[in-house]
């Protein structure tokens, strides 16, 4: 977004990536407006890290089966959320596939012997969500909310800025976006050629999430890893491509890409059921799936 006289731009490092915000509106409000986005991302930054060790994550990964959690309701939107993609998804959505990044060096391990009584793969049907914000485990497992929580943060930060009437804003969370006011036009890395960008097209008012492997990938033994998972395998694939996803709110977008990416078949009605378009970038080319947004103004 261009400054004008009356934009505010900052940028501070949470989500385990650079956050910036840029606003346009009253002037004499701009400070109060993003200092209040900025403290709406690092409450979920808080509550959903898997680091920090009295995060609501954490503690439901330490929490042993049968024992109930109580968590933030904003953690309780991002796990009902969660679980509603799972069903829809037929589980290639799984929040409860931290083990596996562990193992493959994508997350901080807790004690060896831990993770492992617990690799034989407790799904998302083991965390049991209960009314008053309460979660217990059926069956030990250990969650990351990696792939959602980022793209609900967005939105979280869009909230505050609205409430401060402002007249355009855009929140970008390390590629995760959303924005409302001016039409922004987005492009996305080729996945062959990371610093060439491929324009998408121009949107107003809405969320874009880009997921890929380019720069996310570890050198081992056996090749390059990248640190998403199939929840059927157990295991971590490659993306083998871009996968861009336009939403009406963050947490869809991030978290559709990896839908788009594990369940190429029933990823179209996932992604019309959510109002939401999904452009796909590889080696043939770009290809779009599920509806044109409303906020699409051009196509590229």
């Amino acid at each position: 977004m261009p400054l004008r006289s009356n934009s505010l731009r900052r940028a501070r490092p949470l989500l385990g990536t650079l956050v910036e915000i840029t606003a346009s509106g009253a002037s004499a409000g701009l400070p109060t407006a993003l200092d209040a986005a900025f403290a709406a991302i690092e409450q979920i930054d808080r509550l959903m890290s898997f680091h920090a060790p009295n995060s609501d994550v954490s503690r439901i990964n330490a929490a042993i089966a049968g024992c109930e959690i109580r968590v933030h309701p904003h953690t309780s939107s991002v796990l009902h959320f969660a679980r509603k993609l799972s069903a829809l998804s037929d589980g290639a959505f799984d929040i409860t596939i931290a083990d596996v990044l562990m193992r493959n060096g994508f997350l901080p391990r807790p004690e060896e012997s831990a993770v492992a009584r617990t690799a034989a793969a407790a799904t998302f049907d083991d965390l049991v969500l209960l009314p008053d914000h309460r979660v217990r485990w059926r069956r030990k497992g250990w969650i990351d909310l990696g792939g959602i929580a980022k793209g609900y943060a967005v939105d979280c930060a869009i909230g505050a800025l609205r409430a401060h009437g402002l007249a355009s804003a855009v929140v970008n969370a390390g590629g995760d976006l959303r924005f409302f006011g001016d039409p922004q036009p987005i492009h996305a890395r080729h996945p062959d050629a990371p610093t060439s960008l491929v324009p998408l097209g121009v949107f107003s008012d809405c969320a874009v999430a880009t997921s890929s492997g380019y720069f996310s990938g570890r050198i081992s033994g056996s090749g390059v890893t990248e640190p998403l998972v199939d929840p059927t395998r157990r295991a971590c694939v490659r993306w083998g491509q871009s996968v861009t996803v336009v939403a009406p709110d963050g947490m869809t977008a991030d978290a559709l890409t990896k839908i788009v990416r594990l369940s190429a078949q029933a990823a179209p009605s996932i992604l019309e059921r959510l109002r939401a378009q999904a452009m796909v970038i590889d080696s043939r080319g770009m290809r779009r799936c599920g509806i044109t947004t409303p906020a699409e103004a051009t196509a590229a």
